[in-house]
């Protein structure tokens, strides 16, 4: 079945296969220092390798500002404590993983979300098709600006998805709550007497309500047109840049020595 044609959306799990061999097979599920101890200069090895991250990624993370002070903290100083904002930025984003800035997105649901094909999908990162394939049988790893896009766009649908299930199961239910909450305020108003009256403070909340889910509804519309925005850019870039021509495999009988040799 194509991709595009599966509705259910299940939540993925970081999986250990992302980070591959030797470090996968000793990575913690979830990453957690001991709290009688601070952090120390070979615990951020450690966060690296958890989040799959780049030493450049790590460091724009937490805030090193070049290599050579990373590998002074991790491998001369493994032992001995960090710096406290580090420390405090290591143990924030082992609680909440999700912030990490450089998390990994999971291509394969990704392109379900967006509900594209391969083609489509390899354009929003400037790549051909064979990538995609690729990166959803995890065979390669998406570059760091694949990756870095690949955020963006997850970042825009989460705020569309977010904004719509707001409109969608929240609107409705507060207008009912804000109505009833109306209707028992002007009957304890003994100043309202006259039906028109009434009528006004109904009307006062019904419009008020309407202006809210303008809003709601424009910071949805926001949303999808960023993204749809970026797939714009995506095309142009795409027609701009020829395509480089695909690799041939080497004929053996080329390769094989000829007769005048």
């Amino acid at each position: 079945m194509d991709m595009t044609e599966q509705k259910s959306l299940l939540p993925v799990e970081r999986g250990n296969e992302q980070l591959g061999g030797a470090i996968a097979s000793r990575l913690p599920v979830v990453l957690a220092f001991p709290e009688d101890r601070p952090i120390v200069g070979r615990d951020l090895d450690t966060f690296k390798e958890y989040f799959g991250a780049t030493v450049a990624q790590a460091l724009a993370a937490l805030g090193i500002q070049t290599h050579g002070r990373w590998s002074t903290i991790v491998k001369k100083n493994a032992d001995l404590p960090v710096d406290g904002a580090i420390a405090n930025l290591v143990r924030w984003y082992a609680a909440h993983p999700e912030r990490f800035p450089f998390g990994q997105v999971d291509m394969p649901t990704l392109r379900l979300r967006l509900s594209i094909n391969q083609d489509s999908f390899a354009q929003l990162f400037g790549r051909r098709k064979v990538a995609v394939s690729h990166w959803e049988r995890k065979q390669v790893k998406p570059e760091p600006q694949v990756q870095i896009i690949a955020r963006e766009i997850d970042d825009l649908l989460k705020s569309y998805e977010h904004q719509a299930e707001q409109e969608r199961d929240g609107s409705p239910r507060m207008i009912v709550q804000h109505l009833l909450h109306k209707l028992d305020e002007i009957e304890q108003d003994k100043g309202l007497r006259s039906k028109g009256e009434i009528l006004a403070a109904i009307r006062e909340t019904l419009q008020m309500e309407e202006q809210n889910i303008l809003v709601k509804q424009e910071a949805t519309t926001r949303s999808l047109d960023m993204l749809h925005e970026f797939m714009d850019i995506a095309a142009l870039n795409s027609s701009l840049i020829p395509a480089s021509p695909p690799r041939r495999k080497a004929n053996p009988q080329s390769l094989a020595p000829s007769a005048e040799d």
